[in-house]
């Protein structure tokens, strides 16, 4: 295709979402300050939904990402069996979705308690994936991606929870105003080992977890030097991680997440895997409906250290 054409459909794409978003912003902020119910502005954002869909001309937003073609046979297999059914804390604030057809608190917005698949918007709880190959035999490694040393031989599968906002001291008096921002990134991240072995850790304030304990203090604030010495204490899991549970367990408010320790009572909410929305991050983060999305303060996941080392201790 030549070159100024193509240049030409994206900038006409971006200024058709650019429309699209005014004006869906237009119609929601009218209805909602007129005392319409939920159910209106539900099917408002369903249209909405089918409107940013269509303007990324050629990906549709509705339809299960396809995972063998992003990263193959073998890693599409390894990300079905390993994808975690999610439980949500008592302060549910609101579900991950797909940013690229839900930015405010509104369409995240849930249902407490039993099953949860949707939104209230009916937008599907949703999962972004990222695979770094390290095996011998891989055929998609990026030359970015770090593999030597103990990641040589092992397969990294990281899911990506996207919240449009983030409460940690909702609730707390004086303080709940310092806890809150717009944007919120996460992750739960599975390790599959030379041979097989299978490991599970999550995303927690500055670090990465297994089990919710108070040793995991160190790794929460990011000092380094307190998380080591209660690894080498043996009090908690080297660089958080620990046997696979098959479980992501969410805090409410912060979307800090651990895999296991936790009674789940205190976790009312759950998604089963198979009900998650699973969407390569690879693969959209540089189509048209994604390239206008800002994420401040929050740092997107491709600008982490976690992007291309899989093996991080922080989450910046």
């Amino acid at each position: 295709m030549d070159q100024k054409l193509l240049v030409e459909e994206r900038g006409q794409s971006t200024v058709e979402w650019v429309g699209i978003v005014l004006l869906v912003a237009v119609l929601m902020a009218g209805l909602a300050t007129t005392g319409i119910t939920a159910s209106p502005l539900g099917l408002l954002h369903s249209i909405s939904r089918q409107m940013l869909c269509a303007v990324s001309l050629s990906k549709s937003c509705d339809r299960e990402p396809p995972l063998s073609l992003a990263y193959g046979d073998s890693g599409a297999g390894l990300i079905r069996a390993n994808t975690p059914e999610l439980f949500f804390g008592r302060d549910l604030l609101g579900l991950p979705v797909d940013y690229r057809t839900c930015r405010s608190p509104y369409c995240a917005e849930a249902e407490q308690g039993g099953e949860v698949r949707e939104s209230r918007a009916g937008e599907p709880v949703t999962l972004f994936t990222r695979v770094l190959d390290c095996r011998v035999d891989a055929a998609m490694r990026d030359p970015v991606d770090v593999c030597d040393g103990d990641r040589a031989g092992s397969f990294y599968i990281q899911f990506w929870a996207y919240y449009p906002e983030s409460a940690s001291l909702r609730g707390a008096p004086f303080l709940e105003e310092k806890g809150y921002h717009p944007n919120d990134w996460e992750s739960m991240q599975v390790r599959v080992g030379p041979e097989g072995e299978v490991s599970q850790r999550a995303s927690s304030h500055n670090g990465h977890n297994h089990d919710r304990s108070f040793v995991n203090w160190g790794s929460d604030i990011g000092w380094g030097f307190l998380s080591g010495a209660a690894e080498k204490a043996g009090l908690r899991e080297p660089g958080g991680w620990g046997k696979k549970t098959g479980k992501y367990l969410i805090a409410g408010g912060s979307h800090a997440g651990n895999v296991g320790g936790d009674e789940l009572d205190n976790y009312p909410s759950h998604t089963p895997a198979r009900f998650i929305h699973l969407v390569p991050l690879e693969t959209v983060r540089d189509d048209p409906i994604s390239r206008p999305a800002r994420f401040d303060p929050i740092t997107p996941p491709w600008e982490k250290d976690l992007w291309t080392n899989p093996e991080a201790e922080g989450t910046g």
